[in-house]
């Protein structure tokens, strides 16, 4: 087996390459679909996903993660997994397909019962690549994740646009979708050759769900949370208010989301094998987070700052409501970068119960919040997801002190100095900017004089990691 240090390396750069590649590829389909379509379509397909997004998390969480933790895994454990993944497959479509027309007259929206109906078939099409996209998880094999993802996206974005250059409205997302699954699912198992065996093991599954059933409920409880963001702006608001609030956390999630998610799908099974030595795993946890907030803190601090013309640059002027709601999100997602390496500690450790009770303390408590929030409007509702994430690091960090060590004060004074350079350079880039009116001008000279200041800041004063990270990068491209 290939030294940690080695096998975290060479994950990270191929989940770099798969994620900012399908990234980028999406990231044009976006620009292109988004001048196609309007804000009603995507606020529909929005209340969508809150439904398919809830149940998927049940059959593509939980057994995937307890095949990860479990360190004497073998081939009948895996081929009773997937034959339990197709049967909550096709038993949570028959759920969707029965409720989805009280869904609809729930928000109000006739259209929702087909969108749901047809949208649902992906949890059948996903539940025949769980077990494929796992041990890929577990080998750290993000060069073959990245041989999926690339014809995946590539194809399913076509049809997309295609879709919605020939008038079909939010019926082009919906293609989009369906053959997003359908052709990951083709080529996972074209490329990896593992097959189930013929045969299905209750005493297997037993000790896997008993891992898995607590890891689903922590991580149902926290999808149902954040989709009730959608659920109460889809409800009590204008369809359009909701496409902005999506579209705002689609360009949120260019950046922390998917900057944290390649990461944290490296330090998954790495944490994993540390479950033994606390001291190891606490002082590997510190290094992620360090490493993500490097990427993340001074993007979003970015984006705070030039949130308007990058709107109007990238989805047109008729999108411009989102960039407020843009601005709110960023420190939501500085925050999100800490929670969720925090939150992985539950999954390294196996305390999976610990982590329900957690979820569900944590919860109670933000539903009072969101209830308070709604009675002040909408940007309040959104606004609370500040305040949100902060209660939410000081629980996660409680848990992650009692169960490896690490203290909250410990993570936030390694990061101090990645937070005030971003700081700093937003300040910078914020007033530098202000005597430009284009925005294309805004956005080219805010991003260059961003990096340079930022880069400037973190070696004089010798941010934890980044100049290690700069030597390695020059030397690698003979710079």
């Amino acid at each position: 087996m290939q030294p940690v240090s080695q096998r975290v390396k060479k994950g990270i750069i191929w989940s770099a390459i798969e994620k900012f590649g399908v990234q980028g590829i999406q990231f044009v389909l976006t620009i292109i679909l988004a001048r196609l379509l309007e804000p009603t379509d995507y606020g529909l397909i929005a209340l969508v996903l809150v439904v398919v997004n809830i149940l998927s998390i049940i059959n593509e969480t939980g057994l995937g993660a307890s095949l990860i933790q479990k360190i004497d895994r073998d081939e009948l454990d895996f081929s009773s997994v997937f034959v339990l993944n197709i049967i909550l497959g096709v038993s949570l479509y028959l759920i969707v397909f029965l409720l989805s027309p009280s869904i609809a007259i729930f928000f109000n929206e006739n259209q929702l019962t087909e969108l749901i109906r047809v949208v649902g078939i992906t949890l059948i099409i996903n539940s025949f690549g769980v077990v494929q996209n796992t041990k890929l998880m577990i080998n750290v094999d993000f060069k073959t994740q990245a041989r999926v993802s690339f014809p995946s996206i590539i194809i399913s974005g076509i049809i997309g646009v295609v879709f919605a250059y020939q008038g079909y409205g939010v019926w082009a997302l919906v293609a989009q979708m369906i053959s997003l699954s359908l052709v990951n699912v083709l080529v996972i198992w074209l490329l990896v050759k593992w097959r189930p065996l013929l045969s299905f093991s209750f005493k297997r599954i037993k000790p896997l769900f008993k891992f898995a059933y607590r890891l689903i409920l922590a991580r149902l409880i926290n999808t149902i949370f954040n989709q009730i963001y959608s659920v109460v702006i889809g409800k009590e608001f204008l369809s359009s208010q909701l496409g902005f609030y999506n579209r705002a956390q689609s360009i949120k999630n260019l950046t922390s989301g998917n900057i944290t998610g390649l990461i944290q799908r490296v330090s998954t099974p790495l944490l994993c094998e540390t479950q033994n030595d606390h001291r190891k795993m606490g002082e590997l946890l510190l290094k992620f987070i360090i490493s993500t907030s490097l990427l993340v803190f001074p993007l979003l601090f970015g984006i705070f700052v030039l949130a308007e013309p990058l709107v109007i640059f990238l989805l047109s002027e008729k999108w411009l409501p989102s960039a407020p709601i843009l601005q709110i999100l960023c420190p939501v997602g500085i925050l999100f970068v800490i929670n969720t390496f925090n939150l992985n500690v539950f999954n390294a450790t196996g305390n999976t119960g610990l982590a329900l009770k957690n979820e569900i303390l944590k919860k109670i408590l933000f539903i009072f919040i969101v209830v308070i929030s709604l009675s002040y409007g909408f940007m309040a509702l959104i606004a609370s997801q500040i305040l949100i994430g902060f209660i939410e690091l000081f629980f996660n960090s409680y848990y992650t002190k009692k169960q490896i060590g690490l203290t909250l004060l410990q993570q936030l004074s390694e990061l101090k100095g990645v937070l005030i350079a971003s700081f700093i350079m937003a300040c910078v880039v914020a007033y530098s900017t202000s005597f430009i009116n284009s925005d294309i001008l805004k956005l080219v000279f805010g991003f260059f004089t961003g990096l340079f200041t930022y880069f400037f800041l973190c070696w004089i004063f010798n941010v934890k990691y980044f100049r290690q990270y700069m030597i390695v990068f020059f030397q690698k491209f003979h710079f």
